[in-house]
């Protein structure tokens, strides 16, 4: 068995669950609900996220889809909006959370065991406490305003105003109450009750347009997963409404997914090697701003990704790429911020790669009265006019704010299988950065044949938000000049990004937590 995750507590969760029984699903849902409590500035029961999960008994991969979505009456014009100041509440971006159901039909369709067990771990560390980890620590002291923006956050993340610091012992009581229901209840008083009642009435103090009537009709959907076979590697990940898999198929259906790659004569990390992903990266970008959606409003977009990954189109597009020369983009803007990965594999050879979020650090900043659950602000990641210019959308373009629909995602859980087993799991987290590192940690495993922590930690690359190539800090001066003199914009940046994996090799299995989030990883 094998878990990745950005918290110790986590990770040691879903350990317990296996150990106690539990499979890889069981062990997820543990792991998630955990990070809800320890992590609250990335995920929780007021967001939602995606789900693959591979089934050793009967070989199949099932995917999940708990997003959030937008009410019936969307205020299209306020998401449209910016605040005056980045620490306001943004109830006008609060989608229908999509986790509490997403787990349940998790649990329901493949754990073993009952949702009880499954939330234990969490509500032990909500109710009798837990330290407050390095990263953690770190992103509440650049939120402290924003954290003070709500009372009811305010009352327990600061101590005589300050944030909490490192190592310091936190309670949650209210969330404790509200997981020790989920246990026993399961989603229904999230959809139906009294929560739910709790949930729409604090929105809308704040402004936001929810009913309760759109939690009711709130559904999960099993989608198709967007799966190539690539050197005889299968890449299985996440289809629309998120666009990361789009952006992982595309680069491995330009280069390949194994050593015969060209990039693997490039040298790993080196000028050429990163101006090449930076070429492909930037073709996934344009295709996102122009085709990406819910597939459920817009029934082209399947099509439209089948029809970017076919081998002509891709052929084109190879043929397009000047080893020497960069491509001038247009800027492309997503308001992706925050996110929690979780990458697990059982005994049985079950696997699960989990991706959940609440968009930006502490959401909307609006918290369900004494429920201890922080609702997203999911919403701003549909596309305003201003997001897609240069990139010659008709009209507001296919992620446009508009009632009932699920706006484009980054998250990009993934499965690699070859000769039929599962060889690689990973997903990352990190708002736009999701897509391009899952990338880049695919490529060095598959391509680079290096090991999963060396691929986890090594220096990356990122673009999509602005016409330059922003790098790591510790990308060498030589492989900045390489980059430049291609016609590269560098900008040196330090994105809260990170990639959770689980591989095989040998025979054996081994896990590899992000360094950037200060995870934890085990395997035994």
């Amino acid at each position: 068995m094998a878990v990745a995750t950005e918290h110790s507590d986590a990770t040691q969760a879903a350990l317990n669950t296996m150990m106690e029984g539990g499979n890889a699903v069981d062990a997820a849902i543990s792991a998630a609900l955990v990070l809800g409590v320890v992590n609250p500035q990335a995920s929780g029961l007021g967001g939602g996220g995606f789900a693959m999960v591979y089934t050793a008994k009967d070989k199949k991969t099932t995917c999940l889809d708990f997003r959030e979505s937008a009410p019936k009456d969307i205020d299209a014009a306020g998401i449209a909006t910016k605040p005056k100041s980045w620490n306001e509440p943004r109830a006008v971006s609060i989608g229908v959370p999509g986790e509490p159901l997403g787990l349940q039909t998790l649990a329901g369709r493949f754990g073993k065991h009952t949702l009880a067990d499954d939330t234990r771990a969490a509500i032990a560390l909500a109710a009798n406490g837990f330290y407050m980890g390095k990263h953690q620590s770190e992103i509440f002291s650049r939120m402290g305003a924003r954290i003070a923006a709500s009372p009811e956050l305010s009352a327990w993340a600061l101590v005589n105003g300050a944030p909490l610091t490192y190592a310091a012992r936190v309670t949650r009581p209210d969330l404790a109450a509200t997981l020790t229901r989920f246990g026993q209840e399961g989603a229904k008083p999230f959809y139906e009750g009294d929560i739910a009642d709790t949930i729409v009435r604090a929105a809308k103090e704040k402004g936001s347009k929810l009913e309760k009537a759109d939690l009711v009709a709130y559904r999960v959907k099993e989608r198709t997963p967007l799966t190539r076979t690539v050197d005889n590697r299968t890449i299985v990940t996440m289809p629309a409404p998120s666009a990361g898999g789009l952006m992982l198929q595309e680069t491995l259906a330009l280069y390949g997914a194994s050593p015969s790659s060209d990039l693997k004569k490039l040298g790993y990390g080196s000028s050429a090697y990163f101006h090449m992903l930076a070429e492909a990266m930037r073709g996934a970008v344009a295709d996102r701003a122009r085709s990406g959606s819910d597939p459920d409003l817009e029934p082209q977009t399947n099509a439209a990704f089948d029809a970017f990954l076919a081998p002509a189109q891709i052929a084109a597009r190879k043929a397009k790429i000047d080893p020497n020369k960069t491509r001038q983009a247009p800027e492309f803007l997503t308001h992706e911020q925050g996110t929690t990965h979780i990458s697990i594999a059982d005994a049985e050879g079950n696997v699960v790669a989990l991706t959940t979020t609440i968009n930006a650090p502490f959401g909307s900043v609006v918290v369900a009265g004494n429920t201890g659950i922080i609702l997203n602000d999911e919403l701003d990641d549909f596309s305003a006019p201003k997001d897609i210019e240069g990139f010659h959308v008709v009209g507001l373009g296919s992620n446009r704010p508009r009632p009932l629909a699920r706006p484009v995602s980054s998250m990009t859980p993934t499965i690699v299988f070859e000769n039929g087993a599962p060889i690689l799991v990973l997903g990352g987290s990190g708002g736009p950065r999701i897509a391009t590192s899952v990338t880049q940690v695919t490529l060095c495993r598959l391509v680079f044949g290096l090991d999963a922590n060396a691929c986890v930690s090594s220096p990356r690359i990122h673009v999509g938000t602005s016409p330059q190539i922003s790098v790591d800090a510790e990308v060498p001066e030589d492989v900045r000049a390489g980059l430049t003199a291609r016609g590269e914009q560098v900008k040196e940046e330090t994105g809260m990004n990170a990639v959770q994996v689980v591989a095989w090799q040998g025979g054996k299995l081994y896990a590899a937590s992000d360094p950037r989030k200060s995870g934890f990883s085990a395997a035994r």
